[in-house]
């Protein structure tokens, strides 16, 4: 099966279909007539692309706002088309770089006039004349091995060896397509790098104790700087401009450090990039000039060791007017060994922070409001004791008084108890969970969980035996699971629900998944399946597996018995979510047996806060936003989410995202007597995805709004009518953060 695009010619509409079969994504451009596309050359374009196929075409038009730039043959920027505007362009030879989901350029001479509208882009030609398409997907995989010995400086050696990935040392690096993925990394008896491993020579070293703490704590600065990492008594960075950086007497002060420069040194990455091949009206570069006198034009041309020098001497507080959360930190245990080493790579290819963490042996318990609150409740969970069910045989009871069906909150509630009319039970602190002592109860299998730290990242990751009772717990074996190429960018998702009660959620999650017009999808359907046929479905290629019924310490349970995930030969969903009771350990066989990612749950439910989670979560991977970001929006918006978490590979995303970036408008009114306000203050946020990363830019799609952004950051707040907004600057179903609340744009306005 192929692993580069692919290009097909379409009747209906006629056009060429553009399949990215690694990222389950398809991309169509539409012609006037039918079109017959024949191999071209994939060294005719500037930039990389991986195949490429030339057509003959009057007209070519996408119906969606895809942004674009006019570039010469070479490469050089002309202009950019991402508003509603029609422009004309002399005869010449050009090259039009496409943002589409995925990375799609076209080679063509002649007259054109490009029509872009609010809902569609039309590229007119003067005569029929050919166009080249070339096509990459925005998917990296690691291009070679390491093999390291438990050896803290032999690790240095292969952490070293991190930024032969980088396809540039320029402020472009900044760009997540322009980073590449770091070669795999696995334990042996021997240090063996490849010889095509060619890391760059910036003349920019960084110095750590021979300890592996330190190492995994500066391995992303490493990489993104390209720095050579070397053993020494104190922690340092230096370069040969003649700066030299004191990181810190011990690892936490080195985690601060590397944090605070890879921060600054990304960000004004960004900004000085700006002189280079995309020359964007970009915000943070208006904001930093008026706080700084840089010679941006200098520093792009500047070596790294000299623009490292420049960047140090930048002001803080320069820093501070142009600084946004970072997107993911991912910890380790304190004093860690070389078992992090393997997934170090994986970590460093989404530019995630890695903080050294002092745990305790104690692990987590939970405070005496959730105590009370969880053996309260226990009658109310999505579990078989609170059913009748027996777990031994499988049997599923009936007992639906304890339930109360649900759809989708589009105002969740804040406080997560249940009702004094309904209960009878006290209700909870605001956002303490009530199942959040589950692990004092006991889950079985685990062996402990740990509390994170507080961070102002928008995700945090774990590595290490215990699971964080937040963010996500990172398995070896999600990243090391081959993505199933697809024939024609179909995404695939199966929906099974086992338990009639449990109903509402598998018919509200059908229907979620299935409403998107700009994306192939396939859902499968099954309710009350057998033990054979839960095994079957999940040994079948799917994008999302997502099951609704009963899961307890023994397995699934199904119509005819139980079905332990240990048993499973194989899986090859790759994303699941089990909302069941206490999911954790059969989520974490899963991954070993192939899925990337499961959503689990680490305590018992209440069946209607479990919908409420399970179909916003639908919601928001169908949006686009990545598993980890979607967790932690659901686990601050819904009254069941902090019982959840990720087990395997945080990053994965199954549908790309039609605006691009994942972007939240979060919406302040100015109420009075509770009506809605004839103006509110909406502030656009976004949550990069791993094909739209660290580094890449937003902007939203209107005549008022000029600058670009970069993600992760907050975009232009705007003060405007309700309705406004609605029609001007949302073109979908998207998700909003209402005075707080997390709703949906399609019920709101």
């Amino acid at each position: 099966m192929p692993t580069q695009p692919k290009f097909t010619s379409s009747s209906d509409p006629t056009g060429l279909d553009v399949v990215d079969p690694i990222e389950t994504r398809h991309f169509s451009l539409l012609t006037e007539s039918a079109v017959n596309p024949t191999d071209a050359d994939p060294d005719r374009f500037a930039f990389p692309v991986a195949a490429a196929c030339r057509i003959r075409t009057t007209r070519i038009s996408f119906s969606s706002t895809i942004p674009l730039d006019v570039r010469t043959p070479d490469g050089e920027h002309r202009v950019s088309v991402d508003l509603p505007t029609t422009r004309e362009f002399p005869a010449d030879e050009y090259l039009l770089e496409l943002h589409s989901p995925i990375k799609l350029y076209l080679r063509t001479s002649g007259s054109m006039t490009i029509d872009a509208t609010d809902d569609s882009v039309e590229i007119a030609f003067a005569d029929e004349v050919a166009v080249e398409v070339g096509a990459r997907s925005y998917h990296s995989s690691p291009a070679a091995t390491i093999t390291v010995p438990d050896d803290p400086e032999a690790v240095m050696e292969a952490v070293s060896a991190f930024s032969s990935a980088l396809k540039t040392t320029s402020p472009e690096r900044s760009w997540p397509t322009l980073r590449g993925h770091p070669p795999r990394v696995e334990r042996g008896d021997e240090l063996s790098i490849p010889d095509e491993l060619d890391a760059p020579e910036t003349g920019i070293t960084i110095t750590v104790p021979p300890e592996y703490g330190h190492v995994y704590t500066v391995a992303p600065l490493a990489y993104y700087l390209g720095a050579e990492v070397v053993s020494g008594e104190e922690a340092t960075l230096a370069a040969d401009s003649g700066v030299t950086r004191h990181l810190g007497g011990d690892v936490s002060a080195v985690g601060e450090s590397v944090e605070s420069i890879l921060k600054r040194v990304f960000l004004l990455d960004c900004v000085t990039r700006t002189e280079g091949l995309y020359p964007d009206d970009l915000y943070e570069r208006d904001v930093l000039e008026s706080e700084v006198d840089l010679d941006l034009e200098s520093l792009y041309r500047a070596s790294p060791a000299d623009r490292l020098a420049a960047y140090l001497a930048v002001s803080g507080e320069a820093i501070e007017a142009i600084e946004a959360p970072w997107h993911r930190v991912t910890h380790v245990e304190s004093d860690p060994g070389p078992e992090p080493v393997e997934l170090l790579p994986y970590v460093i290819n989404d530019l995630s922070l890695v903080a050294v963490k002092a745990t305790s042996d104690e692990g987590w318990s939970p405070t005496e409001v959730q105590r009370r609150t969880g053996e309260a409740l226990d009658a109310f969970v999505r579990s078989p004791s609170a059913t009748g069910g027996d777990a031994e045989s499988g049997t599923i009871g009936g007992d639906g008084d304890f339930r109360r069906s649900a759809s989708l909150r589009r105002s969740n509630r804040r406080n997560h108890g249940l009702e004094d009319a309904e209960s009878g039970r006290e209700e909870t602190e605001e956002n303490e969970s009530p199942f959040d002592d589950s692990a004092a109860r006991g889950v079985p299998g685990i062996d402990g969980y740990i509390p994170l730290p507080d961070t102002d990242a928008l995700e945090q990751a774990w590595i290490g035996d215990r699971t964080p009772i937040q963010g996500t717990k990172l398995l070896r074996e999600a990243f090391e699971r081959d993505t199933t190429p697809s024939e024609d960018g179909t995404v695939e998702i199966t929906v099974v629900c086992n338990d009639d009660e449990m109903r509402a959620e598998w018919d509200a999650a059908a229907e979620i998944y299935g409403d998107r017009d700009d994306l192939r999808v396939n859902v499968t359907c099954e309710f009350g399946v057998s033990t054979d046929e839960l095994r079957t479905l999940l040994a079948e290629e799917s994008d999302m597996f997502h099951f609704v019924g009963h899961i307890d310490g023994l397995g699934f349970q199904c119509s005819d018995g139980i079905l332990d995930a240990e048993s499973l030969d194989e899986v090859n969903a790759q994303t699941v979510l089990l909302n069941g009771c206490r999911s954790h350990d059969q989520g974490v066989e899963l991954v070993k047996m192939g899925a990337r990612a499961v959503v689990v749950s680490l305590g018992d439910l209440w069946n209607d806060g479990a919908v409420e989670v399970g179909e916003t979560l639908a919601r928001l991977f169908h949006y686009g936003f990545s598993i980890g970001h979607a967790m932690t929006l659901v686990r601050e918006h819904t009254s069941l989410g902090k019982d959840y978490v990720v087990v395997g590979d945080s990053g994965v995303t199954l549908a790309y995202c039609e605006n691009g970036v994942p972007t939240i408008f979060h919406i302040e009114q100015n109420t009075e007597s509770n009506q809605r306000s004839k103006e509110i203050e909406a502030t656009p946020y976004s949550y990069p995805a791993r094909d739209y990363g660290m580094g890449s830019t937003f902007r939203l799609h209107h005549s008022e709004i000029q600058d670009y952004h970069i993600a992760v950051e907050s975009g232009s707040k705007l003060r405007v009518p309700p309705e406004k907004l609605n029609q001007e600057f949302i073109s979908i179903s998207e998700p909003l953060i209402v005075d707080g609340e997390l709703v949906w744009s399609d019920t709101w306005f």
